[in-house]
């Protein structure tokens, strides 16, 4: 499954992968479309949802640029492109994130994200 987030005027295309985490893919998908604002923090962007899920099997608190997961406390979807704040030689979520994805196109527009921007999500 491929899904499509268009943050204002970028798009990026997410290749899902359900064995990293079902729960997780099954409650988004459940969830489509989703509207929410993209949040900046370093190079990391994020936005709240309307999913449910709990911790799964693969939760990392240590991920690699291109990974997208769910952050259960802020029930956000992240998509990480760089550094965090927080990160030191290894790329590092607020806490551990269920990894559930990889961006397949439009990683490199990310940066041009701005806190605020309109977010829309749908599957391709």
């Amino acid at each position: 499954m491929i899904l499509l987030i268009k943050m204002a005027e970028i798009e990026c295309l997410v290749e899902i992968d359900e064995k990293l985490a079902p729960k997780t893919v099954e409650a988004i998908k459940n969830s489509l479309p989703i509207k929410s604002y993209a949040n900046r923090w370093g190079d990391e962007v994020y936005f709240e949802t309307n999913v449910d899920v709990e911790f799964e099997e693969n939760q990392k608190d240590v991920v690699e640029i291109g990974e997208v997961a769910f952050w259960i406390p802020g029930r956000a979807i992240c998509i990480f492109f760089g550094k965090t704040p927080i990160s030191d030689d290894k790329i590092r979520p607020a806490s551990a994130v269920n990894v559930f994805g990889k961006v397949i196109r439009g990683l490199e527009n990310l940066k041009k994200v701005k806190d605020g921007d309109e977010v829309l999500v749908t599957s391709l």
